[in-house]
């Protein structure tokens, strides 16, 4: 059990050092809002938090289907405000490439990162 708090803790100190780095990449570009980072950043959360809770609670599905489809959810929300703002001209075509890279680049590195604790977790054994 150890392992495994000593593992989630490093998971949290990687994911908040993760964000202060993109808050300095995302400052440096000179976007106008942070909105949509903010956004990201509770939907990531969210997603986590969710995803811990779906360990212990079945819909008649596995909690790894559960799980993809909240972050489908998720992702369609970000994508849709981000969308939306745009086309009501909210934002500036610079500002939506900006956001739709920094939401593309975040997506990849979630998936990197569930896959290797999908590695480091089957190291363990089962009970």
């Amino acid at each position: 059990m150890d392992i495994f708090v000593f593992l989630i803790l490093k998971l949290f100190f990687l994911w908040a050092i993760l964000t202060i780095f993109e808050v300095i990449v995302i400052n440096s570009m000179k976007v106008s809002t942070f909105k949509y980072l903010k956004l990201l950043k509770f939907l990531e959360f969210f997603y986590v938090i969710l995803t811990i809770i779906s360990t212990d609670f079945y819909l008649y599905i596995r909690p790894k289907v559960f799980s993809y489809l909240i972050y489908s959810l998720l992702i369609t929300i970000y994508f849709g405000i981000l969308i939306y703002d745009f086309w009501k001209k909210k934002i500036t075509k610079k500002d939506f490439i900006i956001n739709f890279l920094y939401f593309f680049i975040d997506i990849a590195l979630i998936v990197v990162l569930l896959y290797l604790m999908m590695i480091l977790m089957s190291d363990f054994p089962s009970v």
